[in-house]
C-alpha cells in the first residue's frame, strides 16, 4: 500500500513543481510576453510593447517623412516627399526617386513600372542604388518608375498599379514577388503575420470564391478610426474574418502557461516560414497568391502593356540556401507559374551566381546590404531585366 502511495505523491510533488517553475517563468522570463525579443502566442493587436507607443502616435499629427496612413491601401508613399535621413524620395507622381516624369513617355522612350514590396522599392540604400535607377543609367532610351512600397503584399501592389499605372503608357509592367509575400498576401493586420514588426497597420486583402477574386477593403478610414479601435479592443474582432492569421495557432490556455506559449510561439514560426507555405499548393496562402500574379499580369496586358513579368526576389536566408544547400524550396510556384503562362524572370540563379563571385573577391561588395539587396546585387536585377526583355521581340 505504501508504494503506489509514494509513487503517487512524487507524481504530485513532479507535477507541483512543474507548475511552479511555469509561473516563476511566466511573471519573469516572459513578464511582458515576449522571448528574446519575441512576441509569443496568443498574439493581441499590440504584441510588443514598442507597438503601444507607436500606437499612441495615431492620435497626434501625422509625421512629416514620405509614409502616410492610406484609407485604400493601409499604408503608401507622399508624392513629393523626402526621407529624414535624405535616402529616399518620392517624386510627384508617388514613384521613387527625384526624377519627374510625364504623365506618357517620350517618343523612342520605353517605359518600365515596378510594383512591389521592400525589395522592389529596394530599402535600406539611397535612390542611385536601385535596380530601376541603374537601369536606367545604362539605358537612356527606358524609363523605368519605382513604384515598391516597404511592407506591401502583392495584393496591395495591384491596387496600387489600378490607383496609378494604367494610364501611365507603359510597354512593360513588373510585378515585384518577395517569396516570403505569400504570407501577407492573406493577411489584414500587419502583426499578425509578423509580430515583431515595425508598424501596427491594417490592409486589404483579396480572398477567392471559387475562381475569383473578391477584396476585402481596408476596414480603417482613417488614423483616429484604427485609434479607436485599438483603444476599444475592437480591432481584432475587425478583421478576423477574412484573416488567415488570426489566432494560428490557438492557445488553450491563453497566456496562463509559460510554457504552453514557447510551444505555440515554435509552432507560430514554423506556420508562418515561407518554405512550408510554398510547398502546400492546395492552401489558401498558395492559391490566393497566384490568382493575384495572374490577375495583375491580365490587367496590366489588358491595359496596353506588351509584357508583365513577375520578378521573383529572393531573402538573404533563400539565397544561402539556393547556393549552400542547392534547395529550391519555391519550385512549386514556378511549376504553377509555367503552366498558367504567367512570365516570370527568377532572379535567383543569377544572384546566386554573384553571391560565388563575390565570396571569392569580397573586395567587390556583398550582394545584401542589411536585410536587402545592395546596389550590388541591384545592379545584377538590372542586368537580368535586360537580358530578360532583350529576349523578347
Amino acid at each position: 500500500m505504501r508504494r503506489p502511495k509514494t509513487i503517487l505523491v512524487r507524481l504530485l510533488l513532479v507535477g507541483l513543481s512543474l507548475v511552479a517553475a511555469d509561473q516563476l517563468v511566466r511573471f519573469t522570463v516572459l513578464r511582458d510576453g515576449l522571448f528574446l525579443g519575441r512576441p509569443l502566442p496568443p498574439f493581441g493587436a499590440l504584441p510588443h510593447p514598442a507597438h503601444r507607443a507607436w500606437a499612441q502616435e495615431l492620435r497626434g499629427p501625422e509625421a512629416p517623412g514620405i509614409g502616410r496612413f492610406d484609407a485604400e491601401l493601409g499604408w503608401a508613399w507622399r508624392p513629393s516627399s523626402a526621407s529624414d535621413d535624405g535616402l529616399f524620395h518620392v517624386n510627384a507622381l508617388g514613384a521613387r526617386g527625384e526624377r519627374a516624369y510625364d504623365a506618357v513617355p517620350p517618343p523612342g522612350v520605353t517605359r518600365v513600372l515596378t510594383f512591389g514590396d521592400s525589395f522592389t522599392f529596394c530599402d535600406e540604400i539611397r535612390d542611385n542604388g536601385a535596380f530601376q535607377h541603374i537601369f536606367e543609367n545604362r539605358h537612356p532610351d527606358h524609363e523605368v518608375l519605382n513604384f515598391g512600397v516597404s511592407g506591401y503584399g502583392t495584393d496591395q501592389a495591384l491596387l496600387r498599379y489600378r490607383r496609378l499605372g494604367r494610364e501611365l503608357g507603359a510597354e512593360v509592367v513588373c510585378i515585384g514577388l518577395l517569396l516570403e509575400n505569400i504570407g501577407r498576401n492573406v493577411n489584414r493586420y500587419r502583426p499578425l503575420w509578423n509580430p515583431s514588426t515595425g508598424f501596427c497597420l491594417a490592409k486589404p486583402r483579396f480572398v477567392l470564391e471559387g475562381e475569383q477574386l473578391r477584396l476585402v477593403p481596408q476596414p480603417f478610414p482613417s488614423r483616429s478610426a484604427l485609434a479607436d479601435a485599438l483603444e476599444g479592443g475592437t480591432l481584432l474582432d475587425t478583421i478576423a474574418p477574412d484573416e488567415h492569421w488570426y489566432e494560428r495557432p490557438p492557445v488553450p490556455l491563453g497566456r496562463a502557461s509559460a510554457f504552453l506559449r514557447l510551444a505555440c510561439g515554435w509552432q507560430a514560426h514554423a506556420l508562418r516560414a515561407p518554405e512550408r507555405l510554398w510547398q502546400e499548393p492546395a492552401g489558401e496562402p498558395f492559391r490566393v497568391t497566384i490568382a493575384l500574379l495572374e490577375t495583375f499580369q491580365r490587367e496590366a496586358l489588358a491595359a496596353g502593356a506588351r509584357l508583365a513579368p513577375v520578378l521573383l526576389f529572393p531573402a538573404k536566408e533563400d539565397l544561402a540556401a539556393y547556393v549552400d544547400e542547392d534547395r529550391v524550396y519555391w519550385q512549386a510556384l514556378l511549376d504553377e507559374l509555367e503552366r498558367r503562362q504567367i512570365d516570370v524572370l527568377d532572379l535567383i540563379p543569377a544572384l546566386a551566381a554573384r553571391e560565388r563571385e563575390l565570396r571569392a573577391a569580397p573586395e567587390q561588395g556583398t550582394l545584401y546590404f542589411g536585410g536587402h539587396l545592395s546596389s550590388v546585387g541591384n545592379a545584377v536585377v538590372a542586368s537580368e531585366l535586360w537580358r530578360w526583355l532583350g529576349e523578347r521581340p
